[in-house]
């Protein structure tokens, strides 16, 4: 074993309980899309992004065409006349426009019901960064439980993988929500698929005009607010997996595979995002189309080439 492979092993953090609020979970992602993972025991909570979903649309260019005038003005007064209320005030005639928000795409509840008593035992939560997986594993009445989850950079797909070590002892109800507007469906392969809208426009959160709507979602041009999809696709070998609108119904299981992918509607800075938008439906569901026709092996094997040729050249230099 490589030097390097050594340090892979310690990259690791770890910790003995559930995350409770978001700055404790623990983050996957490929750059695309991403998660962060509170390792709850009866109920796993993953908060998901994508990285083009903004409100909004183009941005309008020549906002302030003036505001270079301003600055030497801002200069003077900070430099020579030391009056900073006067620069502060200059300052704002530099402005532009406020800026659209970037936002969370949704939740994913993992359920998991189990048979007895729900008190969990050598409860373990870590960060493999080395080979870029969040685990969690714990036993509950005598059952030893796993969930893996990691993302794929060349299939942008995430993967989740729960598995029990006794036969058939996985009882899970698989939910998701949304901040923003959105609307669940079923598709004929048994896939629970989101469709949603981000908003035409929204003001940051510290400026609150009382003369218009903090968040709007109707553009009458039909240019801004952006479409976006998340969908997810479960397997199982041995339990029972039933889809509907409320969620992923899955019963007497040992192992399941849930692949998740999202796309949005975003085709560039300078196109609208709802009339010019890409599809993201069709993106979407190609992503889950493949990674299912690849296997949990394949990715897990090419997210564990990918990370550790990364940061073999990291630790080498």
């Amino acid at each position: 074993m490589s030097h390097a492979q050594n340090h892979h092993e310690n990259l690791k953090l770890w910790y003995n309980k559930p995350a409770t609020r978001w700055v404790e979970a623990l983050p996957v992602g490929n750059g695309k899309i991403g998660a962060m993972v509170f390792g709850g025991v009866e109920e796993e909570l993953l908060q998901l992004n994508e990285s083009t979903l903004w409100s909004g649309g183009p941005v309008k260019t020549n906002v302030n065409p003036d505001a270079y005038s301003y600055l030497e003005q801002v200069r003077t007064a900070l430099l020579k006349e030391k009056d900073y209320a006067k620069a502060y005030r200059l300052t704002r005639k530099m402005q532009g426009l406020y800026s659209q928000s970037y936002l969370p795409l949704g939740d994913i509840k993992i359920k998991q019901r189990f048979s007895g008593s729900i008190a969990a035992t050598n409860y373990h939560r870590e960060l493999d960064i080395a080979n870029a997986i969040a685990r969690t594993s714990f036993t509950v009445g005598g059952v030893d439980f796993e969930r893996e989850i990691f993302t794929s950079s060349p299939g942008n797909i995430m993967v989740v993988r729960i598995a029990s070590k006794n036969k058939g002892a996985l009882q899970l109800d698989i939910a998701t929500q949304s901040q923003l507007k959105y609307r669940p469906s079923v598709e004929a392969n048994n896939e629970l698929v989101i469709n949603g809208k981000a908003p035409a426009n929204a003001y940051p959160s510290y400026y609150k005009p009382k003369d218009r709507e903090h968040i709007s979602y109707e553009d009458v041009s039909g240019c801004n607010g952006m479409r976006f999809q998340y969908r997810m696709k479960a397997v199982s070998k041995d339990g029972r997996v039933l889809t509907d609108t409320s969620g992923i119904h899955i019963s007497n299981a040992t192992e399941v595979l849930l692949y998740v992918s999202a796309a949005t509607s975003f085709n560039g800075f300078d196109k609208c995002p709802d009339k010019e938008g890409k599809d993201e439906k069709a993106l979407a569901a190609s992503f889950v189309n493949k990674a299912s026709v690849k296997g949990f092996a394949a990715l897990k094997k090419n997210i564990w080439l990918i990370t550790s040729n990364f940061l073999t050249g990291l630790i080498c230099r």
